[in-house]
């Protein structure tokens, strides 16, 4: 992922430089950056949730609707 992140943003850093688009230098760097310092949610389990696979929903229990009518 981290290698995924590096030419992301050398590549986004090419195009930025050829179309002289210089504020989008700063997602480069940023991308880059991320990759090579291992921060950011590239870096191993950062935004990784605590999900243990179980079944989570065990806690539901079934809700029980009454209609209610007019007295029309």
């Amino acid at each position: 992922m981290r290698v995924l992140w590096l030419i992301m943003g050398i590549g986004i850093g090419v195009q930025a430089i050829e179309e002289k688009n210089y504020l989008m230098l700063l997602p480069a760097l940023y991308f880059a950056f991320a990759a090579i310092a291992n921060f950011g949610c590239c870096a191993s389990g950062a935004c990784a949730t605590n999900l243990t696979g179980k079944d989570n929903n065990s806690s539901i229990t079934e809700i029980n609707f009454e209609e209610i009518k007019s007295k029309t």
